[in-house]
This record gives structure tokens, C-alpha cells and sequence, in this order.
């Protein structure tokens, strides 16, 4: 019997990085009044090919309600793979005609045996009349999709159970992305001549393709979950990340695996042509026969006290059903790793000949005991017989036998903050780290934005200490011997945005491989709108100013000084000239003085013409791209003024760019996801040109020490420290000072709640 227990994630919301109204043009939708006068008479078509095939037709009818005259329509078509299908740029209903047919043209040369490549077909214009007589269509629809994927040939999948019989293969499949939950008794079919699966009645009722290849490593290629989202007007697809993002290096950080038995592990991604909606593992089991091999698992559970007062490591052995016994010792060092000195300590255990710190001990059931080991590192060990007493397999677990915590990882000291009181260092783009502990052989770091550490942890699947593990970078030995010291050490993370939070993130491990894990949070100082000056006027905001300005140009960062001019239109508005310090692009921007905050504000809007494209100010909170439902503002903080989010703001705000569409409509489809000179604008302040100082002649670099971090094809930066420890002064101070508390992260999971992102 299948059982099925799967729920549909709810709250989808479109673009989160991108713009508050969207606007397709002038395709029709079925709410219009004309739009059953001309129409696909299809909302989808899939159609397969032969494989040793290059290329294809599909055939798409448009039809309208009447048939006379002459009469055109025009077409257009978007969507990832739209570059492998060729259309009409117009389709012509002669007189007396009902419908006509238009050939779509698809190259099949580059396609992957098992993939489904889509576009989406649509009426973009249309002549003035068209017609008016009495054929009616029962089905209207303004646009179509279109699949294509080469022909395959299927067959149940069969396996031979325990009574030798032969049965077709049923598989439960573990949903966590989209839906959640699982659906078990899935009829599992194989490709004639190909080793590609699919299972049957997967997500919403459509078969799941997957490819399995020689080394064990799977490819899912792109394809639609039988799910009609209603509020993009799409299938939802799904693909592991390699296919989605079109290169094959994906599968090195969100790889697709076969265990070689019956379990498949994929790194998924589900989207719809605007963005994604959650990514991350899901798993694939093949039913088989239940496995009756005995064994044991090992538990070390810390140190405990007899009731003579000795302490020493409790161990907890437990074994399954199918092992009739087992012996159990303790063995000296680790040895978990080491496939020959097992295969040695079995052998013994066999011959009862094996020696080591405690006795060995033949156990019937499970055991919990406190075990008479030194201090130090070691591995125990079971190994378990089967019910006519034949010695299985070697099972092992290593700990450290710590009675007086001896040799445990101490967190004496950790601190992350911005100084206001060091010299040479400002609490506006600095932030200081210091630490003292003990025991540590090696150390992880990473530090990122807080919001980036967030994202990296949601978009991976990941804990943050797992995130740390996996993507953060290892510490020198003189610098851990330095951390370890009586008198600690403290660096800086420098320079940094202003306003903005991090978070520290450190995984430390022991001479013996015992790890500890803390993380702390802090900001940097920043100027913000409640801060501005409340008694300033309209005319104080109007003039030419010299502005400052971190500038970001690819992955560079300099210190930029370029002029601004606000000029008044009426007793409201003002135009800002100047916004960039390109030569080539001089945008015209307008604002409005705003008389109960005193602060002129500016949202995104157009910024006229770069080269053949359209340009349009928008803003970033240091994750996401928004050309609509956010806002800046510029203020008096003393004798300067000061950028920063607006009250207004639907999210903060962090710098400005001029972003690049291929059309006057601001949609995703249009968003080049380029700016203007690869530019962006953050920490900007201005003063009266008249009491500006002298410019220099060039700007000094203030690049900040980092390092690429990636995900979902997304790269962001992970801060490195100073090489320059601060003055011993400094890190004498603090041992007078008490230790400060460890800071466990909580885990991060995915939300239930999927949004979807922008690419």
C-alpha cells in the first residue's frame, strides 16, 4: 500500500530581490475582455523525440472566435531554454480560417538523454480586428509552454527478493524542500539501453527522472513536478544544482550520490523561470529485504563518578535484534580510522588473544557501564556474533577519557565588538576580536555578514557550525600558540561596512579530536535617519557638496570623492545631480524634502539611458537587489550629511547602484543582473563644497581582507583578519577582566515559509 505524507510548502512570494509592481507588457491574460478572441488553444504541449534525432517540430494552434478576414498576430517567447527553440515572429489567419498553426523549431543537438527543456510562447501583439463570428473554443489561454526531451523507452524496474522470486523494485522517496514529508511504495522503471530511473506517482502525480552513472554519482536532469503555481503562471521544475546552474563543478558542493545499495542522496533546487524556491537534500530509498546483520552501536556518555568516588568514561553498547552476543573492550589511541589495526583487533578478539588497558567482556544485551581507563584518548570496540555464534563485524566509537577536563578545549576568553576607545581604529568600520583559550590544536573560522551567514546556512542546509566546518579557513599554528598564551591574543577585521552586523564563527579542535564550537554577533557603528538633525530646513539640504564614498567595482573597493548638486524644483521636490563618478553617466535623479523628518528621501526610479539599456536606481541590503519598496535618505549629522535607509524602507539599506534593463519595464525577466560600471555606492556622506577639504588626486584602496564564499550560484565575501596583532597593552588589559561566556549557535533549517529567490 503506498502511504503518502506530504505537504505542500505554503507563503511562496515572488522576487525577493527584485521589485514591488511587475509588469509582463502586454501580454493578455484570461481577465481581459478580448483575450477570447485570440488564443493558444493549449496551455502546455511536451513532446518527445527520437534520440538519434538533431533537431524537431512542434506544432502550436492559435485560434480565434471568428473567421473572417485576414488577420496577424505577433509573437514572443521567454524562459531559460528559449535560445533551443525557434518561433515566427508572426503567425497570419486567412480569410475563412478558424485557427492557424505555427512551427516551432527545436534543436534536440545539445540535449541530455533524460532532460525536459522548456520556453514559453506568447501573443505579444496583435492587428486591431479581429473578427467577429461564432466559433467558440472551450479552453483560452494567452501563452503556452513548451517541452521537449528525447524519447525513452521504459520498463518496471525488477529485483529478486528473499525467496528468490523476481518483483518489480518500490522505493519511498523523503521530501524536505517543496513539499515535505514522504510517499513510500513508488513503482520504480528503468530506460531501455540507459541506466536513467524514474519513479512513478512522485510530488504531484508525474514521474521523477534521475540518472545514475558508473562511479555511483547521479545526475537529475530538469523537469516539472506536476505542480501548477498559480501565482507565476508556471510549472514548478526541479534539477540538482549542476543542471541548473550549467556547470558540471556544481556537483563538487551540492553533490548527487548512490550508496551503492539502495539509497540516493540529491542536492536539489526547485524554481520557476523568475528565481528559486528552496534548495537542499532529499533522499531516495529502494525498498529491499530487511538486513539481518548483527550489530552493535557504541554510545560514550561522558564522565561519571562510581559511588567509591572514581571516575572514569560511561560507555553504553547496544545491540540489534539479529546479535546473539558480542565482546566489548577498550582499545588504547584511536583507531576508528584504521581499516588494518581493526582488522587486527578483531582477529584477536576472535582468538581471544587480545591485551590491552581494561579486560575484554562478552556481553548478551545492551550494557551501560563506567569503564577503568587512564586519561587519554581511546577507541572502544564490539565486536558481534550471530545467532549460531559466528564473529561479524567490528563496530568502534573513539573518546576521550577526561575525568578533571584536562585536556578538553577551554574557551577562557571571546569577545567581538566595535572599539571606541583604540587608537588608529574606528568603531564605524572596525571590529575587534579577541581571544584566550586552551587545549587547541586547530581552529576554523568565518566571519560574514550576519544576514550572509543566515542565507549560507538556509541555502546550503547547513548549521553554522557545519557552514564553518565546511566553508571556513583554518588558523595558523603561531597564531593558535599565540591564542592559547596566558595574555591571548586580539586582531581586527578591518575596514568594514558601516551599520552593518557579523557574525564570528569558530570551530576549535583538541590533540585528540575533540572539537568546541561558539560564535558571537556584533555591528559596526552607523549613521541613521533617527539620528538625523531635526531642526534643518529644505534650503540647508540645496547647493554642491563634495561626497565620499565607499565604491565597490567588482571586487574592488576604494575610497571615491565625487561632487553632487541638489537644486530645488518647487518647495517639495529637488533633482541630484552627480550620484555617480563615472565620466560616461551622469544620471538626473529626483527627490523630495521631506518637512516632518526633515531629510530628503529618494526611491528607485529611472536613470535614463547607458549605452543601448535602460538604467534604474536601486538599492541593496547587502543580500538582495531592489528596484521598488525601498528608499534612502540623506540628513544632517552635525556640520555633515549622511545616507541612509529611509523610515520608509520595506528593508535596510546598505548602498545604491544603477541597475540595467533591456526594456523600460522594470521586471525580472528584463533585469540584465548587471549595474552601471559594475558599481555600487555605500557609506556615503557629504559636506558643502566650500568647506570640503582639497581632493586627492586619487583615491587610496581601503579593500578589506577577504575571501569568495559561494552558494546557489551566489558569491559573497568571508572577512579575513589583520595579519597585525593589536599592542600587548591591549592584551594585558584584559586578564584582569572576567572570562567571557561561550556562545553556542542554534542550528539553522530551512524555512517553511519558501520564498522565491531571484538568480
Amino acid at each position: 500500500m503506498k502511504n503518502i505524507s506530504k505537504y505542500l510548502g505554503a507563503a511562496l512570494l515572488l522576487f525577493c530581490a527584485a521589485c514591488s509592481e511587475t509588469q509582463e507588457g502586454t501580454y493578455y491574460t484570461p481577465n481581459k475582455d478580448d483575450s477570447k478572441q485570440i488564443h493558444f488553444i493549449q496551455s502546455s504541449i511536451e513532446k518527445e523525440f527520437a534520440q538519434d534525432a538533431e533537431s524537431g517540430i512542434i506544432n502550436v494552434e492559435i485560434a480565434r472566435t471568428g473567421s473572417k478576414g485576414t488577420y496577424k498576430v505577433f509573437l514572443a517567447q521567454k524562459g531559460n531554454d528559449s535560445a533551443l527553440f525557434s518561433i515566427p515572429s508572426e503567425a497570419t489567419f486567412e480569410d475563412g480560417e478558424h485557427s492557424v498553426t505555427v512551427p516551432v523549431q527545436v534543436d534536440l543537438s545539445n540535449f541530455v538523454m533524460g532532460s525536459s527543456y522548456k520556453t514559453t510562447l506568447m501573443i505579444s501583439g496583435r492587428e486591431a480586428n479581429p473578427g467577429d463570428d461564432g466559433a467558440q473554443v472551450s479552453q483560452f489561454t494567452d501563452k503556452v509552454t513548451l517541452s521537449a526531451s528525447y524519447e525513452l523507452t521504459w520498463e518496471p524496474y525488477m529485483r529478486i527478493d528473499g525467496s528468490g522470486e523476481e518483483i518489480q523494485q518500490l522505493a519511498t522517496y523523503h521530501y524536505s524542500l517543496y513539499y515535505t514529508g514522504r510517499d513510500s511504495g513508488l513503482e520504480v522503471e528503468k530506460a531501455v539501453g540507459a541506466n536513467i530511473f524514474r519513479l512513478k506517482d512522485w510530488a504531484s502525480g508525474v514521474t521523477f527522472k534521475f540518472i545514475v552513472h558508473d562511479d555511483n554519482t547521479c545526475t537529475v536532469p530538469a523537469q516539472s513536478i506536476g505542480y501548477f503555481n498559480s501565482n507565476y503562471n508556471e510549472y514548478v521544475f526541479v534539477a540538482d544544482m549542476a543542471v541548473y546552474t550549467g556547470s558540471d563543478s556544481a556537483y563538487a558542493s551540492y553533490p548527487c550520490t548512490f550508496d551503492g545499495k539502495d539509497t540516493f542522496s540529491f542536492y536539489l533546487i526547485y524554481y520557476v523561470s523568475g528565481g528559486y524556491f528552496a534548495q537542499g537534500k532529499e533522499t531516495l530509498v529502494f525498498d529491499s529485504e530487511a538486513d539481518t546483520t548483527p550489530t552493535v552501536d557504541i554510545e560514550y556518555l561522558g564522565i561519571e563518578a562510581t559511588p567509591t568516588g572514581f571516575k572514569s568514561a560511561k560507555l553504553r553498547f547496544s545491540p540489534n535484534s539479529y546479535a546473539r552476543s558480542y565482546k566489548a573492550t577498550v582499545v588504547e589511541g584511536d583507531i576508528s580510522g584504521d581499516k588494518k589495526l581493526q582488522e587486527q583487533v578483531r582477529q584477536q578478539l576472535i582468538d581471544d588473544t587480545y591485551e590491552g588497558p581494561v579486560p575484554v567482556m562478552t556481553l548478551n544485551g545492551e550494557d551501560e557501564s563506567v569503564w577503568n581507563v587512564p586519561r587519554g584518548s581511546y577507541t572502544a570496540v564490539a565486536l558481534a556474533y550471530d545467532s549460531v555464534s559466528n564473529p561479524c563485524g567490528l563496530y568502534s566509537k573513539r573518546f576521550t577519557c577526561d575525568p578533571d577536563n584536562d585536556f578538553a578545549v577551554k574557551v577562557n576568553e571571546f569577545k567581538f565588538y566595535a572599539p571606541t576607545d583604540l587608537p588608529g581604529y574606528s568603531p564605524y568600520n572596525t571590529l575587534v576580536w579577541e581571544m584566550q583559550t586552551a587545549n587547541v590544536v586547530k581552529m576554523k573560522y568565518l566571519c560574514v555578514k550576519s544576514g550572509v551567514a543566515d542565507y549560507l546556512c538556509e541555502a546550503l542546509g547547513m548549521s553554522l557550525e557545519e557552514l564553518t566546518v565546511s566553508r571556513g579557513y583554518d588558523i595558523d599554528p603561531e597564531i593558535i600558540a599565540a591564542i592559547n598564551s596566558e595574555e591571548g591574543r586580539a586582531t581586527t577585521f578591518s575596514p568594514l561596512d558601516q551599520g552593518s552586523g557579523y557574525v564570528l564563527a569558530l570551530q576549535m579542535t583538541n590533540a585528540y579530536g575533540d572539537t568546541a564550537f561558539v560564535s558571537k554577533t556584533a555591528s559596526t557603528h552607523g549613521y541613521f535617519a533617527s539620528d538625523f538633525d531635526q531642526t534643518k530646513n529644505m534650503e540647508d539640504f540645496l547647493g554642491a557638496f563634495s561626497a565620499s564614498a565607499t565604491i565597490t567595482a567588482g571586487s574592488n573597493d576604494i575610497a571615491g570623492n565625487f561632487r553632487i548638486d541638489i537644486t530645488r524644483v518647487n518647495d517639495r521636490d529637488v533633482i541630484i545631480h552627480g550620484m555617480s563618478d563615472m565620466r560616461d553617466f551622469a544620471p538626473q535623479i529626483s527627490g523630495y524634502y521631506d518637512a516632518e523628518k526633515h531629510m530628503i528621501i529618494i526611491e528607485p526610479q529611472s536613470a535614463g539611458m547607458y549605452g543601448q539599456n535602460y538604467a534604474v536606481l536601486g538599492f541593496s541590503d547587502g543580500i538582495s537587489i531592489y528596484w521598488g519598496g525601498n528608499s534612502m535618505a540623506i540628513g544632517y549629522i552635525g556640520d555633515k550629511l549622511y545616507w541612509a535607509s529611509s523610515p520608509y524602507a520595506e528593508k535596510p539599506v546598505e548602498s545604491y547602484m544603477f541597475l540595467l534593463f533591456s526594456s523600460p519595464q522594470t521586471t525580472g525577466a528584463n533585469y540584465l543582473r548587471e549595474y552601471v560600471g559594475s558599481r555600487s555606492y555605500s557609506a556615503i556622506s557629504m559636506v558643502p563644497l566650500k568647506l570640503a577639504p582639497a581632493a586627492a588626486s586619487q583615491a587610496a584602496p581601503v579593500k578589506a581582507r577577504t575571501q569568495a564564499i559561494e552558494a546557489a550560484g551566489r558569491s559573497f565575501p568571508s572577512y579575513l583578519p589583520n595579519d597585525t596583532a593589536l599592542p600587548a597593552a591591549k592584551a594585558s588589559a584584559r586578564a584582569a577582566q572576567a572570562p567571557a561566556a561561550a556562545v553556542q549557535a542554534a542550528g539553522k533549517t530551512l524555512r517553511t515559509d519558501l520564498t522565491l529567490h531571484t538568480r
